[in-house]
């Protein structure tokens, strides 16, 4: 690959991006990450967008330079303004103060897809941008954390579990399963996790066929709809690369 003079923090943005996964980058400057993205072959496809023209023509001639102007698609946006709904499977955002992130986000929510990869890195009010992604159904999988030129910087890895998302759900399934069981993505644990999410999917359908609505009937089903939210929250774990 040509020379590319990519920062540390976004080459680890890079690594954590999913093979083959459709790429919107929010804010891309001068489009480095795409270009890496793609000329390392982590995807043949991003989108990457920034609401200012210079940067944007400055990204136009470096994915020119290095030959992957038919790759990545460049667009004038605020935002998520100019991403359609499906387009993208993962989202990147950095370089940023949180509240801006914020901005972004909340007026781009219906943008993204259950379970849209978000990877952020928020530069400022950090304890109030974690509260802000709890409250809007992101669920934060993990974060990391560098120094580069004496700055210190923080990436999140996220999942978003849609407007209906219950914080709660996701502090009992670490309690049921084991948070740091969940982290290191252990593979015991995800048969189990398999196994009781056939066993309560079985249960759930041989009580739905019942006749009548006995309240026993209905609070056990309740109670089976609150398991399975429980095991599709830890398998997340499992799906994010």
């Amino acid at each position: 690959m040509e020379e590319l003079n990519l920062s540390d923090r976004l080459r680890l943005i890079a690594g954590l991006i999913k093979k083959g996964s459709k790429v919107a980058d929010i804010g891309t400057d001068h489009g480095y990450l795409p270009i890496f993205l793609v000329k390392s072959g982590i995807t043949d496809r991003v989108i990457a967008m920034d609401v200012r023209k210079g940067p944007l023509k400055k990204a136009e001639d470096n994915t020119r330079a290095f030959c992957v102007s038919d790759q990545i698609e460049l667009r004038l946006s605020d935002g998520l303004a100019a991403l359609e709904k499906g387009e993208a499977d993962t989202v990147t955002i950095s370089g940023m103060g949180g509240r801006l992130i914020q901005s972004i986000l909340t007026n781009g929510m219906e943008k993204l897809d259950k379970s849209t990869r978000l990877i952020v890195s928020p530069q400022s009010e950090l304890r109030e941008f974690r509260i802000f992604l709890k409250e809007k159904g992101f669920l934060v999988l993990e974060e990391h954390m560098m120094t580069e030129d004496g700055q210190f910087y923080v990436i999140m890895e996220c999942v978003y579990m849609g407007a209906d998302y219950a914080p709660q759900t996701i502090e009992e399934a670490k309690l049921r399963y084991g948070e740091s069981l969940l982290r290191e993505k252990n593979e015991s644990l995800k048969a189990y996790l398999y196994k009781e999410k056939r066993i309560a999917e079985g249960i759930y359908t041989q009580l739905s066929a019942r006749n009548g609505q006995e309240a026993a009937v209905q609070e056990r089903l309740e109670q089976l709809r609150k398991d399975l939210d429980c095991i599709d929250f830890a398998l997340e774990y499992y799906n994010f690369a």
